[in-house]
């Protein structure tokens, strides 16, 4: 648990807080952020890799994060919006599949809280709250991101591979850390 827990920090946390510390690494940040809130509530909400988050626990363990949403419906949109929208397109999503229009939706620092619904079920997102709340989360219900065998893919594993020999112009070939896929574990 230990070095997931280090992994965790360094690949993720620390990376997040440098780019919330750049107003325009915002995006950036919200997107790497939005998997591992998507890992951490199907873990949550007990769903299996190929489960879809189609779920009524899903939508719950959503609103009870951010309870500025207030139905499983603002939850629904939310996740098109936002998830849908930047992890498959770059930008926020205007219509689900099925061509209906979705909320509007913004990104800004300009308000504090992470996520603000609007009178009119419009969402609005501070990228840097956000997302500080979900590493928050995370890190205090980690053994929950880590899961089990059965209900997630295993977080991976790190090994010291040295870089080839060093280049002509004397680059170092100094050991540097590389992820190894793994299907067990540790």
């Amino acid at each position: 648990m230990k070095l997931h827990q280090g992994n965790f920090k360094a690949w993720y946390a620390d990376v997040l807080e440098r780019l919330h510390a750049d107003q325009r690494g915002g995006i950036a940040a919200f997107m790497i952020t939005l998997p591992l809130l998507e890992r951490y509530l199907r873990l949550k909400s007990g769903l299996k890799p190929k489960d879809r988050v189609d779920k009524p626990e899903f939508w719950e363990n959503l609103r009870m994060m951010f309870p500025a949403l207030p139905d499983a419906q603002a939850a629904k949109d939310f996740w098109s919006v936002f998830r849908h929208g930047f992890l498959h397109q770059a930008t926020l999503s205007l219509e689900t599949h099925g061509a209906d229009e979705l909320p509007g939706a913004r990104l800004t620092h300009m308000v504090p809280d992470p996520l603000i619904v609007g009178a009119d079920g419009s969402f609005t997102v501070n990228p840097v709250s956000f997302s500080r709340a979900v590493v928050s989360a995370v890190e205090q219900d980690f053994r929950t991101f880590v899961g089990d065998e059965s209900k997630a893919p295993p977080l991976e594993k790190v090994g010291e591979q040295p870089y080839p020999a060093p280049a002509a112009d004397g680059a170092s070939g100094s050991p540097r850390l590389t992820i190894v896929s793994t299907s067990s574990r540790p």
